[in-house]
Formats: structure tokens, C-alpha cells, sequence
């Protein structure tokens, strides 16, 4: 298993396995996976992808928390294919998007999770992230106003 750069050649991986974390109703809010160019302006920092056998089985990429520079800190998305989950890609994700974010001088990475998305939630608490509060009701899919866990991890290196 290796992690590299993200390249745009990649997109139809990713994109499968985007539609898989849809098909599972607990990954996003989203209904239909964006197009390249879309998925791309959307995560324009740090986007990586775990490859097993030249196969990508997951990706993580930032996507920037807010257009004013004192907000610096971006948001993480991390999404793992189904036969690659529980063999540690996406802890091996996680934990290079918390490198790399440090080096490039990002204090504050942001992720919001379905409170249903156990997995998911034990993922990010084993890097470091710790739990922010709960956003009530902030969104609806597939006809339910659903609750978001929203999570932060401070890098010890940047910022303190």
C-alpha cells in the first residue's frame, strides 16, 4: 500500500468511490458525485490517494474552511472503497493529510460526520481530532433532517 499526489487521471477511481460512501447514505449530504472540474475547484489543496496494486482503494483531500486567511484551517474528507475498508487506509490517509497539512503550516483541520458513521468517527478520534459539538438538523437527505458531528484536530506544531 502506498499514498501519492492525487492526479487528475485518477478522477474515475475516485469518483467509484465516492459513489460507493453515496450509495451508503452515511458519508455526505451530497446525492450524485460532483464532475471533475466541480470535485476539483471544490478540494484545490493537498489530495491524496492510497493505491494497493496499482488499484486507488481511497482518497483524502482539504477543501478550504473559509476565503479569509486568518481561517486557514480546511476541511478533510477521507473515503475508503468497500473492499479496502477495515485494513487501515483510511488511518493511513488521515494520518498523512495531518503530516502534510502540518508542513505546509494548516493549525486546524475541521471534518463533519454523520453521528451514524461510527467508523468514521473512531477514525478521525484515533488521529487526533476531538469533538467540537453536534450540529442539529443542519441538513436534509433522503427526506430526513440529519444531525452532523462536527470534529477538529489543533496541530501541535503550527500555530501554538
Amino acid at each position: 500500500m502506498s499514498i501519492r499526489e492525487l492526479r487528475p487521471d485518477d478522477w474515475p477511481a475516485v469518483r467509484v468511490i465516492y459513489e460507493e460512501g453515496l450509495r451508503g447514505g452515511d458519508a455526505t449530504f451530497e446525492t450524485e458525485p460532483p464532475s471533475w472540474e466541480r470535485w476539483d475547484a471544490a478540494h484545490p489543496q493537498l489530495r491524496l490517494v492510497a493505491e494497493d496494486d496499482a488499484s486507488v482503494v481511497g482518497w483524502a483531500a482539504l477543501s478550504p474552511a473559509s476565503a479569509r486567511h486568518c481561517y486557514r484551517g480546511v476541511g478533510v474528507s477521507v473515503y475508503v472503497a468497500e473492499e479496502a475498508r477495515g485494513a487501515g487506509v483510511g488511518r493511513m490517509l488521515l494520518d498523512e493529510v495531518v503530516r502534510r497539512s502540518e508542513l505546509a503550516g494548516y493549525w486546524t483541520l475541521t471534518a463533519g460526520v454523520f453521528p451514524e458513521n461510527e467508523a468514521s468517527l473512531r477514525l478521525h478520534e484515533a488521529c487526533g481530532f476531538r469533538e467540537v459539538g453536534v450540529r442539529r438538523g443542519i441538513g436534509e437527505s433522503r427526506g430526513v433532517w440529519r444531525d452532523v458531528v462536527w470534529l477538529e484536530r489543533r496541530s501541535t506544531l503550527v500555530g501554538t
